[in-house]
């Protein structure tokens, strides 16, 4: 058998395996398609009417082939089309902008198949920055993505020919792959002489005498706070301006090799990142609403009350974050410009959101389609949200917590008082986006 048949066969036996599914129509046999450089696997309703409304779901790198959106959608009258970039498993070699042809090509399917009259673009996670990228440079051209603030500006040609989405679904999305690496750096930590390792007691997020605690929740003061998130954005603009040096290097014909390099981001790799919201479940930049706003409620009912979080801190940071394998990132000068750096002043009130194109935060700025915001009631994505709401220009526009659910949409069992607290999660998710489309398609 060649290598080629055992990894479609593989990938074929990973989407029967998450066939079966107990919402209302059942997905029992989804097909696989290759889309050019798009493994991608169709999700269709085994009964009820024949859908007129695609989703569109992918992450940048993570295999969503089976993810759990997939069967919940389907499962609720929708045609589904979950698909890998090219950059699957892959995050040393992306290139940002060509990541929109990825999403064209799904897109351009799903438009062609018989019934399909509207398309909804799901971006969750890291697919988020990148549904809204397309989506953005869709409603708006490849001015969108130029200009001299770009880290990497976009070529004319990425627009051409691009359909934009009828609606947008952002569950728990993220403000960006540049904001999270900006958030997640340990600003206490240098590397000396390519081998000591250096600590500024100041910004140390793992010191006790910064509020750190080592059994359970740490606490951070104000001035803490603040001198951290200045700090931070002082190392990753060392680090854009390092990297551009050697980009500067290589056109001048100076460099190692004719093309890229390798580019190494320590302690900051997601498994060990230094963000203090994963310490201190209190702290107001990431995991609380700042205003009253739509709360679904295990229940199934919806209140008006400030969100706050109830996951569960990771004192364990303090560990991972120093090792290579939880807390360095393996990049080269193009999938760190284009996709993990960003410009600040500050980490948290002074970013250059839109000085990157893999960002979230600037997308949603420049998209007037339907938009639905969910957040995850036990992750540190709801303040995050709740700005991306705020800043969205669409006059149809929803925002909404769903209480207890872990960033995967299920619940978070290790968050509740009693057994079962939170165990309507990914139902009452998913029944309120059926609810959202069905109401406007």
């Amino acid at each position: 058998m060649t290598l080629g048949r055992f990894l479609t066969m593989s990938v074929l036996a990973a989407v029967a395996s998450v066939a079966s599914s107990s919402a209302t129509f059942a997905q029992s046999h989804p097909s696989f398609v290759q889309l050019g450089r798009v493994s991608a696997a169709i999700y269709m309703p085994d009964s009820g009417p024949a859908p007129h409304v695609a989703f569109l779901i992918a992450h940048r790198t993570a295999n969503n082939l089976n993810n759990s959106a997939c069967k919940e959608l389907s499962g609720r009258g929708f045609m589904v089309l979950c698909f890998n970039t090219r950059f699957v498993n892959n995050e040393l070699e992306i290139n940002y902008d060509e990541l929109v042809f990825d999403v064209k090509a799904a897109m351009d399917f799903v438009r062609s198949r018989p019934g399909i009259t509207r398309v909804i673009l799901l971006g969750h996670s890291g697919g988020s920055p990148m549904m809204g990228y397309y989506q953005a440079v869709a409603e708006n051209g490849a001015s969108y993505c130029q200009g001299p603030n770009k880290l990497m500006p976009c070529h004319d040609s990425i627009a051409e020919d691009l359909t934009p989405a009828d609606g947008m679904f952002f569950p728990d999305a993220h403000p960006g792959n540049g904001e999270q690496a900006l958030h997640g750096f340990n600003p206490s930590l240098e590397i000396v002489e390519g081998k000591v390792v250096v600590v500024d007691p100041l910004v140390d997020p793992f010191s006790e005498a910064n509020g750190y605690d080592p059994n359970g929740p740490s606490h951070y003061s104000d001035e803490f706070r603040e001198r951290y998130y200045l700090a931070q954005s002082r190392v990753m603009n060392a680090k854009i301006a390092e990297v551009e040096a050697l980009r500067d290097r290589i056109a001048r014909g100076e460099g190692t090799f004719p093309d890229n390099d390798i580019v190494l981001v320590p302690f900051n790799a997601q498994a060990g990142a230094a963000r203090l919201d994963l310490l201190d479940p209190t702290v107001r930049e990431f995991s609380i609403t700042h205003q009253p706003r739509k709360f679904l409620r295990n229940d199934g009912t919806i209140v008006m009350q400030i969100a706050r979080s109830v996951k569960i801190p990771r004192p364990q940071q303090a560990q991972i974050n120093r090792t290579f394998d939880g807390g360095v990132k393996v990049l080269s000068i193009t999938s760190f410009l284009s996709s993990n750096a960003i410009r600040s002043s500050h980490a948290i009130r002074d970013v250059d959101h839109c000085s990157t194109n893999a960002s979230t935060v600037c997308a949603v700025q420049h998209i007037h389609a339907p938009i639905l915001i969910a957040a995850m009631g036990a992750y540190n994505h709801i303040r995050w949200q709740e700005i991306m709401y705020e800043l969205s220009p669409a006059q149809d526009k929803d925002y909404i917590v769903i209480e207890g659910a872990l960033h995967g949409y299920t619940p978070c069992t290790a968050c509740e008082v009693s057994p079962g607290q939170y165990s309507n999660t990914s139902r009452n998710l998913f029944n309120y986006v059926a609810d959202w489309v069905n109401a406007r398609f």
